[in-house]
């Protein structure tokens, strides 16, 4: 078994551990966080240890500096004192595991064996478990699915599992995103990466965090791009999604595509059950309302934007939809983003 390239980032010298277990891992140590991640930036490394008090960069900035540019596989996180506030940090930024130090042979020893087969083995279950999450998004049995893949997690602690849960979230959200450029029209990836189960004492706090997001997205996307066998009708539905901002006027929206009117207003009923017009005022409100949560624009601009001449109407058909008005939920939607 090839020997682990590992490296240790800890605010003392080189312990003598690493020669007792050199025939399994070959580790440098540097003594403060950015010479860590200079290191990390030109070197490739299989492991990193960090402890969390480090000069210059903290461990935990470390870890999201680390995860964020792609500089290392696995990542552990150690500390001289048990904290789980920040092992649940760890695992919400992508750790490895969790140690206590001193360390010692019996304690790297496994972490040693378990990475070398993380390293070898996990990757192809993580492609096929992303694969069915994807598959199944927008559709009504997305929870179940992602039921069934955390009931079959092999991890032996705890941390472990939600480390392997939080990988596939994080893998699933990144491909839906970047298969679908137009959904940073109506959602924020960044609020995906929310911390809310921080001071949470449920063990389970991040595979329900995970599974409740992964679920309003799937929602989310079953409104914007319903699902359809109809190649003709993807494509049309991706070219409103991609032209929110402006009419959709549909006749159009009919004529882009080479049909008349009365076609494309027959297709929506027949296959979505629903009318063009339905369909492109829920797109639109759920746009206005991404606007007036992220943006400065003022309700005339917003109005504009997405077609509406009139204010008034525009504000109606808000309000219909939501339940309260435009100036409400803009003021709802501030507080609501406030960390």
């Amino acid at each position: 078994m090839e020997r682990l390239n590992i490296l240790e980032a800890v605010d003392q010298l080189h312990s003598p551990v690493w020669d007792e277990i050199s025939d399994y891992a070959a580790a440098t140590t540097v003594r403060d966080g950015r010479s860590a991640l200079r290191l990390l930036q030109e070197q490739a490394f299989d492991l990193v240890l960090v402890n969390l008090r480090l000069s210059g960069l903290d461990g935990l900035e470390l870890l999201r500096r680390i995860r964020k540019e792609k500089l290392c596989p696995l990542v552990v996180l150690t500390s001289d004192f048990p904290d789980f506030q920040y092992a649940q940090q760890g695992i919400i930024y992508g750790a490895f595991d969790y140690l206590l130090r001193p360390l010692t042979a019996d304690t790297l020893l496994p972490l040693i064996f378990r990475a070398q087969e993380k390293l070898k083995l996990t990757e192809n279950q993580h492609l096929q478990e992303c694969t069915q999450l994807v598959q199944h998004m927008g559709q009504g049995d997305l929870g179940t699915i992602f039921d069934a893949i955390v009931a079959d997690r092999g991890a032996d602690t705890a941390i472990q599992r939600d480390v392997e849960i939080r990988r596939v979230y994080q893998a699933v959200i990144d491909q839906i995103f970047a298969e679908r450029p137009w959904l940073h029209q109506f959602q924020d990836q960044s609020s995906y990466e929310a911390l809310d189960w921080m001071s949470s004492t449920d063990n389970h706090a991040v595979c329900s965090f995970c599974r409740r997001r992964l679920v309003e997205l799937s929602n989310t996307l079953a409104v914007l791009q319903p699902h359809t066998e109809d190649p003709a009708l993807q494509e049309i539905l991706q070219d409103i999604l991609e032209h929110v901002d402006g009419g959709c006027l549909q006749k159009d929206i009919a004529s882009a595509h080479f049909l008349s009117r009365t076609a494309l207003s027959e297709m929506f009923r027949a296959q979505l059950g629903r009318s063009y017009q339905s369909y492109v005022a829920e797109i639109k409100m759920l746009r206005a309302r991404y606007l007036l949560s992220h943006t400065d624009m003022k309700i005339y601009e917003i109005s504009a934007q997405l077609g509406y001449k009139d204010v008034n109407y525009f504000s109606r058909i808000f309000r219909k939809r939501y339940g309260a008005p435009l100036s409400q939920f803009r003021r709802q939607s501030q507080g609501d983003y406030q960390i």
